[in-house]
Formats: structure tokens, C-alpha cells, sequence
């Protein structure tokens, strides 16, 4: 049944598919950077997991299928592709094609144990609010999968982000990236926090509001990186020709 609350996965449904249409639109047209397109599908995996939410609150109860795809989406693979493009965006390309491997490896490995394991329907009838520790109790490694996934991958957008960033302010070159950079980590920072809040008061109203939140500045950030740079930016003075960040 459609209700207030819905609204919010509904948000985030419709802001991840925006934002992923933007992102492979500019990957097809543009220099096709392996980093656009991870991130194109990370944001869409934000909204299929968001949208899972809303089919649930128009039905009325949760199936085991939608759990699955919720928790491969929503809490396993997402983040993970966040840290994978900012593997390919700032590391070397053999480093992003090693981080590709694993991470191919790690999805395969997340769609086996899923799919192989049965969520507890006692958990999922409760439609309303679910605690997702309870519907896998009977087996711990989607928790872990989870854990790895939305762990290693903000961990690896945050540092990364952050790193690249002092070195642009440190330069002073590129003021847009660095600012887009700030605003990744912030953005995936929100994220991680709303979903450590769910978690604590087992209360879905908690997640969606921070996560339609990160998920904008994580947008706004890839739109300043991909910002054109001017002779000037402020007092951030340009590379000498010739010369090129590091990062």
C-alpha cells in the first residue's frame, strides 16, 4: 500500500536512475572512461535496490526474491562499484583491470551465496520495517559479503577522494576536482552513515533521507570533475603546459 513513507525509497528510485541515465549518456558520448561507467551502474544499482522498497510497500509484503535482489543491489554491490571506478579513475589502468577482476569475483561469489540461501519468511513478513540481520540468520555470509562490499568500497572512495584531493589543493590545480572529490566522499560518507543508523535503530526512515542526500552530492561531485577548467579557477593556479597532475 502506497504511503507517505514510501515516498522516500520512491526519491531515491527516481534520483539513481536519473543520475545513471546522466552518467552512461556522458560515457557514450564522451571519451568513454571506464571510471563513468562503473558509476553509472553503481547509481543504478541504487535505484533498483531503492525500488525494490517501493514494490514491496505497494504489495504489501516482501518475497524472497525482492530480498534478494534488495540486499545484492542495496548492500553489497553498490559501494563496491563506487570504489571500483575510483580504482580506474585514479590508479594506473593495469591496477583498475586487477581491481575489475576482483570485483567480478566478489559479485559472482555475492550472487551464489544469495541465491543459495533462504531468507527467514518470519522476517520478511514483517513488511513494515525489516531487520535484514534477521532475514539472513540462518547463514552469516550475506552479512559479511555486505560488510566487505560497502566497507573496502567507501573506504577506498573516501581515502581516495581525500588523497586526490589535498594533492589538488596542495598544487593548487583544478579546483572543480578537488571539489568533486570532496563532495564523493562526503557523499558516500552520508551514505554509509544512514545505513549504519538504519542499522542501529532498525528503522528504514533512517536510511533513505541520508541516502537520497549522499547519493546528490556523490552526482554534484562527478559533475564538477567532468567541469570543464578555465585559465583560472579562483586562485587555484593551472598546470604549466606541458605538465599534468598526478592524480
Amino acid at each position: 500500500m502506497f504511503s507517505a513513507l514510501t515516498i522516500l525509497p520512491l526519491s531515491v528510485t527516481i534520483i539513481g536512475a536519473a543520475f545513471a541515465i546522466v552518467i552512461l549518456n556522458h560515457y557514450v558520448a564522451g571519451k568513454r572512461r571506464p571510471h563513468e561507467l562503473i558509476w553509472g551502474v553503481a547509481f543504478l544499482l541504487f535505484a533498483i535496490g531503492a525500488a525494490c522498497q517501493v514494490f514491496a510497500d505497494l504489495s504489501g509484503t516482501w518475497t524472497p526474491l525482492l530480498a534478494r535482489v534488495y540486499y545484492l543491489t542495496g548492500a553489497i554491490l553498490n559501494v563496491a562499484l563506487l570504489g571500483l571506478g575510483t580504482v580506474y579513475l585514479l590508479a594506473p589502468r593495469r591496477v583498475g583491470h586487477l581491481a575489475l577482476g576482483v570485483m567480478v569475483l566478489f559479485a559472482l561469489v555475492s550472487f551464489y551465496v544469495i541465491f543459495m540461501s533462504q531468507p527467514d519468511p518470519i522476517a520478511l513478513a514483517k513488511s513494515q520495517q525489516i531487520d535484514w540481520k534477521a532475514v539472513w540468520v540462518s547463514n552469516i555470509a550475506p552479512r559479511i559479503l555486505a560488510g566487505i562490499g560497502s566497507g573496502i568500497g567507501s573506504l577506498i572512495v573516501i581515502g581516495g577522494a581525500l588523497w586526490s584531493g589535498i594533492i589538488f589543493w596542495r598544487k593548487r590545480i583544478m579546483k572543480s576536482r578537488m571539489i568533486g572529490v570532496f563532495l564523493l566522499a562526503g557523499g558516500t560518507f552520508v551514505v554509509a552513515l544512514g545505513g549504519t543508523v538504519q542499522g542501529f535503530f532498525n528503522n528504514d526512515n533512517f536510511l533513505y533521507p541520508t541516502m537520497a542526500l549522499g547519493v546528490i552530492m556523490m552526482f554534484v561531485g562527478y559533475l564538477q570533475t567532468i567541469r570543464p577548467a578555465p585559465s583560472q579557477q579562483g586562485n587555484l593556479a593551472q598546470p604549466a603546459p606541458g605538465r599534468t597532475p598526478t592524480v
